[in-house]
């Protein structure tokens, strides 16, 4: 985050944080100020997938993948990867979204990355939360068997999402077309991490190749905090020490590459 030269920490601080909280109330503006519709797309978009998850389980009469719900099990699946993905998708673009404000000397490139993550990561809790309570209420039972460890997946998934966004964000400032090819990846990503199958029911040679892909790891982390005795393919240690690199060579180039990225 800038800091003002010459100043004491805490007046360093304190004009960091109005710096931050300015940023987060202009792309909230700009995201909802003219029209609702966005926040309610973010409420739709989950039930979409539920929707036509349910629709295609019903119509194949598939067996359930895990548990008595599907709702349930499709449920933590997107919330795994929708929390990880979308809130590292919306932050990585924020330094091209207000690449005007760069030229005033108190704003930095990470400051608008940490604002859109802000703002972000808000709004998808709220949706979780909205969600659990809704599905609690509606099968009458409790969504979440293991709070503690909802709480550390979620932590771990934010901080995963704001070092992907990050190193993205630094990343396509400096290379162009870098995040149009990244986001080809989001749909084969979504698939591929367990949101709409069960990764422990392939063979372990299958899920060895399915455990280099991070997102797996949020999905299967949010599903243990909520199934009794789930099973899953998860390493905790390797989201984690991803998620360190990847934050690590962000803020390096951005400190480093700041000028660059400035007048791109």
């Amino acid at each position: 985050m800038a800091l003002v030269a010459d100043k004491p920490f805490g007046y360093a601080l304190r004009e960091n944080v109005r710096v931050v909280s300015a940023l987060v109330v202009r792309s909230a503006v700009s995201r909802f100020g003219e029209s609702r519709f966005g926040f309610l797309w973010v409420l739709i978009e989950p039930a979409l997938y539920i929707g036509i998850y349910i629709l295609a389980h019903t119509a194949l009469k598939a067996s359930m993948p895990f548990g008595d719900s599907a709702v349930l099990f499709i449920l933590a699946g997107i919330f795994g990867f929708r929390m990880s993905r979308g809130v590292s998708r919306k932050a990585e673009v924020a330094i091209s979204h207000n690449h005007p404000l760069l030229t005033y000397p108190l704003v930095r490139p990470i400051d608008t990355i940490v604002a859109a993550f802000l703002l972000e990561g808000t709004i998808w809790l709220i949706i979780c939360a909205l969600f659990i309570i809704g599905l609690g209420y509606t099968l009458d039972r409790t969504i979440i068997a293991y709070p503690d460890e909802l709480a550390a997946c979620l932590l771990a998934i934010f901080y995963f999402a704001f070092a992907m966004a990050t190193f993205n964000a630094t990343v396509g400032a400096l290379i162009p077309r870098y995040l149009m090819v990244f986001n080809l990846m989001n749909m084969p990503l979504m698939f591929l991490s367990g949101v709409f199958f069960l990764p422990s029911s392939f063979p372990p040679e299958i899920q060895w190749y399915m455990s280099w892909n991070p997102f797996l790891h949020c999905v299967e982390w949010f599903r243990t905090a909520t199934y009794l005795d789930y099973h899953p393919v998860l390493d905790k240690s390797y989201l984690l020490s991803l998620a360190t690199v990847l934050l690590t060579i962000g803020l390096t180039l951005e400190r480093f590459m700041r000028n660059r990225i400035i007048n791109a």
